[in-house]
């Protein structure tokens, strides 16, 4: 079984970047709490303002597909929407 490692760049709206982070971070602190994540963490960038990094480790396949069918997954969608100026952009590696 390999690791999914996922890294993710969210531009937010202009001037809402501290909230995504604090929705994403609360996000985090469920998934941490399923079996199979080994972790979740969101950072503001640096260099760029309006700009939040994410990097998710998943045991497998499994346990991301559980974690995308969860129910705190589906809650925060609309707030991402509200709170995102592009989808995200995401990588996965493993």
């Amino acid at each position: 079984m390999a690791r999914v490692v996922i890294f993710t760049r969210l531009t937010a709206l202009p001037g809402r970047r501290d909230e995504l982070v604090t929705a994403l971070e609360a996000l985090g602190d469920t998934t941490r709490q399923e079996p199979g994540a080994e972790t979740f963490v969101v950072h503001p960038a640096r260099d760029e303002p309006d700009m939040v990094l994410g990097y998710e480790v998943f045991r497998d396949d499994a346990a991301l597909a559980t974690h995308r069918a969860s129910g705190h997954v589906a809650e925060i969608g609309p707030k991402l929407a509200e709170l995102l100026a592009a989808p995200p952009e995401i990588t996965y590696a493993s």
